[in-house]
């Protein structure tokens, strides 16, 4: 689920907009560990696990250590 953020901060693109990119770049699911007919996480998910990570303080600290 990280790796997605990471994508996203990556490309700056927004939730609906990783979705989308998930679902039709290669390289995007390679890095993700997913094949082609794995089903790619929704805007909405990714939404939530970042909030979460958000509440518990831990995002900051996450990306601090993949700097």
């Amino acid at each position: 689920m990280f790796k997605i953020l990471v994508l996203q901060q990556l490309y700056n693109i927004s939730d609906e907009e990783l979705e989308y990119q998930v679902n039709g770049r290669l390289l995007f699911m390679r890095f993700l560990g997913l094949g082609l007919a794995e089903p790619v996480l929704d805007a909405t998910t990714v939404w939530l696990f970042r909030q979460e990570l958000k509440q518990q303080g831990l995002i900051e600290e996450l990306f601090e250590q993949l700097m």
